[in-house]
């Protein structure tokens, strides 16, 4: 189901459409509906902002390219972020990973739901953690994202990466076990946890 990220204005559906149809002021709007979301799941996957900012601006080139293609019965959200992250995983074949940019890491994991992992991850950004995120193999360090940092259903997730439900329930168990090991072994995590205990 293709829905309106504010509540107002036309659906993604009804904005393909007239894209389709040559109204170029639709796609903007579906644009500025998206760039946000597609470049904090490109960010967080790919580990930085200069690579995210130029896969989201491919991203989107590659939608609109592509738009005749979409199936209108699927929705618009999943077959986007499915361009996002092919158009990232080839985007890091061609070159090599430039460096994190820690403080953006830390801006935009601020907003997550409650959970103890990720609320570390806030407040000790920087260099270990980006090697922690780094150290998660790829397919399960994407569904993590996709779920906490992206808040996206495990079913859609599933969907998205052309998966079973189960895997990715494990797939996202696996991530969250290994990412606390990970933080676990971090000197700033263990500073972080020693000052959040209250004193005997």
């Amino acid at each position: 189901m293709n829905r309106v990220v504010n509540g107002n204005g036309p659906s993604d559906k009804e904005l393909v459409e007239l894209t389709l149809r040559g109204d170029l002021h639709a796609f903007e709007l579906l644009v500025q509906r998206h760039q946000n979301g597609v470049f904090r799941f490109l960010y967080h996957f790919m580990g930085n902002a200069a690579d995210a900012e130029d896969v989201t601006q491919e991203t989107f080139i590659t939608i609109h390219r592509k738009l005749r293609s979409h199936n209108p019965a699927q929705s618009f959200t999943s077959w986007m972020m499915t361009i996002a992250r092919n158009s990232a995983i080839s985007h890091h074949r061609r070159r090599a990973p430039a460096p994190l940019d820690p403080a953006m890491l830390a801006a935009a994991i601020k907003d997550l739901a409650p959970n103890p992992e990720l609320e570390l991850l806030a407040r000790e950004a920087g260099d270990e953690v980006h090697a922690a995120l780094q150290r998660l193999p790829a397919e399960i360090r994407e569904v993590l994202i996709m779920r906490y940092l992206m808040d996206i259903p495990l079913q859609k997730v599933a969907e998205m990466l052309n998966i079973p439900e189960g895997t990715a329930k494990s797939r996202l168990f696996k991530a969250r076990n290994a990412l606390r090991e990970q933080l676990d072994r971090s000197p700033g995590a263990v500073n972080a946890q020693a000052s959040a205990s209250p004193a005997s």
